[in-house]
């Protein structure tokens, strides 16, 4: 029988991909977001809006007195930005303040949650050298150590009986967000290399095992306390950059003094100039089995292959409250691309090859980018309904456009997923737009999710 779940980061890296697992599960979600929309949640929820600092009423995330069952807390202010005092001050409140109010609330529960996960950071260690550490070392000092431990202290008032795990996350692996995408910038230009002397120990993760441990730390009531969660595999700076090189199929042959990153970054360098080696014993005492336990094998899932050189990766997740049999039929016409498109873009169906969409179709289009008129013709690579179809750009904007649609049954609805890899023509040359072509190719999928949202609502206690 599934859990009632209270969610919060629902819309971040690891908590659009965690609320997906949980309705595969069939856990009930409620969603506190700071928008409130349900329709920014890649998965079936009930969305409350929050800021983070309130208390919320029973009777708001509980409708029939039904029990939240566990609280799972990963909201917070991203550390990945330059650290002024301003950014400081929320990358704290986000994170302790928000805790604060969470437990305040489960305090006034009629009945307490059995299990409260709550995400913390490798950061509690501080700086270590080649210190090994586990669960049971201590905490370091300077402001994400600081901020960690005041983080971790506000789950001591949390009622009586509750099992709480104090996930402790390592540098996450992504190839669609997070620290990667930043990490291979160099890379993808031939312009890599290690930071200073290449010591400096780095603890890290895989997304899917990330979520995986969490979903692992929600049904194991054996584990409490301080997770670690980290592959088993700490490496060093150097190792990684080898490993990001071979990943990439480039060269990394240009180091990167730490006075210059200190002095472009400030002190939130200290992201990837601290050596922590943290660990995961907890999770591997309880039987924990990591999908990615070494960086090659992580990096290879997440960077980009050398046959996709120069390529950018866009991944799209939205959901709709109707099965993949209903959905996919609006996809069948080729003229409903135009319902979807932003209208800055003139988009317009001007030929197509068949009118039966299918493997082999051609479709020539007619659109505006910026104010400049283009034509493009896409062919249906493949077409497999209700499950996915994928086409490619013969002609067009881009060198390389490779677009998969993906359509999976998730609880009462469907789970879309759109996979897309563009390339700029004149690679590495063409990427001096890149920017504001990577804005845009974003806008048009913020905007399809828009539009599809509205032709398929979901209502405010849509599960």
């Amino acid at each position: 029988m599934g859990l009632n779940i209270l969610l919060t980061g629902g819309t971040g890296l690891v908590g659009s991909r965690l609320g997906i697992e949980l309705a595969r599960a069939g856990h009930d979600i409620i969603a506190l977001t700071r928008s409130g929309r349900a329709e920014d949640l890649p998965f079936p929820a009930r969305c409350l809006r929050w800021d983070h600092v309130s208390e919320i009423p029973e009777r708001d995330v509980s409708p029939a007195s039904k029990p939240i069952d566990a609280v799972i807390h990963l909201a917070g202010e991203p550390v990945s930005q330059r650290w002024t005092n301003a950014v400081k001050d929320r990358i704290e409140k986000s994170r302790v303040d928000s805790t604060r109010a969470l437990v305040r609330s489960a305090g006034k529960f009629s009945k307490a949650p059995s299990v409260w996960l709550n995400a913390s950071a490798i950061g509690f260690y501080g700086h270590r050298g080649d210190e090994v550490l586990s669960e049971k070392s201590s905490g370091g000092r300077g402001f994400l150590p600081d901020v960690c431990a005041r983080w971790e202290n506000a789950l001591r008032e949390l009622p009586a009986g509750t099992r709480e795990c104090r996930l402790r996350f390592g540098v996450i692996l992504a190839p669609d967000g997070g620290a990667l995408p930043k990490m291979l910038l160099p890379f993808r230009y031939g312009l890599g290399g290690r930071i200073g002397d290449g010591r400096a120990r780095m603890s890290w993760i895989h997304i899917d095992d990330a979520v995986r441990a969490i979903m692992f730390a929600l049904e194991s009531s054996s584990l409490n306390g301080p997770v670690n969660v980290t592959a088993p595999g700490a490496v060093t700076n150097l190792e990684f950059t080898k490993a990001m090189a071979r990943a990439v199929g480039l060269p990394a042959i240009f180091p990167v003094p730490v006075v210059a990153l200190k002095g472009i970054l400030g002190e939130m360098s200290r992201i990837v100039t601290d050596s922590i080696d943290a660990r995961p014993e907890r999770l591997a005492q309880s039987g924990f089995e990591f999908r990615f336990p070494d960086v090659d094998s992580a990096l290879r899932d997440c960077a980009p292959r050398p046959d996709q050189k120069g390529q950018r990766l866009l991944i799209a997740r939205h959901w709709l409250p109707e099965p993949p049999e209903a959905l996919f039929p609006f996809f069948s016409r080729a003229e409903n691309l135009e319902r979807i498109t932003p209208p800055w873009l003139n988009f317009r169906v001007t030929k197509k090859s068949s009118d039966v969409m299918g493997n082999g179709l051609l479709i020539d289009y007619r659109l505006s980018i910026r104010g400049l008129p283009m034509i493009w013709r896409t062919r249906i690579e493949s077409w497999d309904p209700p499950r996915q179809f994928v086409d490619t750009q013969l002609i067009g904007p881009y060198h390389t456009w490779h677009h998969t649609h993906r359509f999976e049954r998730l609880g009462e609805g469907t789970l879309m997923t759109d996979v897309v890899r563009y390339k700029m023509w004149v690679w590495p040359f063409g990427d001096i737009a890149l920017p504001l072509v990577a804005h845009d190719v974003r806008s048009i999928f913020g905007w399809r999710r828009k539009v599809l949202g509205e032709m398929w609502p979901r209502s405010r206690d849509q599960k």
